[in-house]
């Protein structure tokens, strides 16, 4: 019998260890001091990291997107790291306005904007004005896009401040 009240005392220390250290994960994010200030640790905390980005066709005879149908679909090439790439957004349910698109790299917890001018690496910012129905959604823009380093990314987008969707997807070297 004391035996299993051992046990049954291991694992409520191992439990309240693991709870102590997912709280200091979400503790550990820290946000740029130059992020938009309707970006917000909750925003984060809340990824649904199992809601991945699908390919899909508009039905439009378009290129096939990928992304989120009915939200936000993507025609352009899968990311690499350090690789400058051209994407171009599509939206469903709003007309114009400005995009924010916020990285969230899962496993180093770091956040980074992603959209770039294309001509430096280092050139980068988080905002960007579109508008114009295209490809069947009813707005869209280019953007030069890139990614630091491999991983499972969370590209969260906020349109005109608002958090809009989540496309989900994983970076391979």
């Amino acid at each position: 019998m004391r035996k299993v009240y051992i046990s049954i005392i291991f694992i409520l220390i191992l439990l309240g260890c693991e709870a102590n250290k997912l709280d200091k994960e979400e503790n550990n994010i820290s946000l740029p001091k130059n992020i938009p200030s309707y970006v917000k640790h909750d925003d984060i905390k809340d990824i649904d990291w199992s809601r991945k980005a699908k390919e899909f066709d508009t039905g439009t005879g378009s290129s096939d997107m990928f992304g989120n149908k009915g939200k936000i679909g993507i025609i352009g090439p899968i990311l690499k790291p350090n690789k400058i790439e051209k994407w171009m957004w599509h939206f469903w349910g709003v007309n114009e306005g400005e995009m924010t698109v916020v990285g969230v790299n899962r496993s180093t917890t770091k956040i980074y904007p992603i959209l770039t001018n294309g001509d430096l690496k280092d050139d980068k910012f988080w905002s960007k004005n579109f508008a114009g129905p295209n490809n069947g959604a009813d707005s869209h823009t280019p953007s030069n896009v890139m990614v630091s380093e491999a991983g499972e990314w969370a590209f969260m987008v906020y349109v005109n401040g608002n958090l809009f969707d989540t496309v989900v997807m994983e970076i391979r070297e």
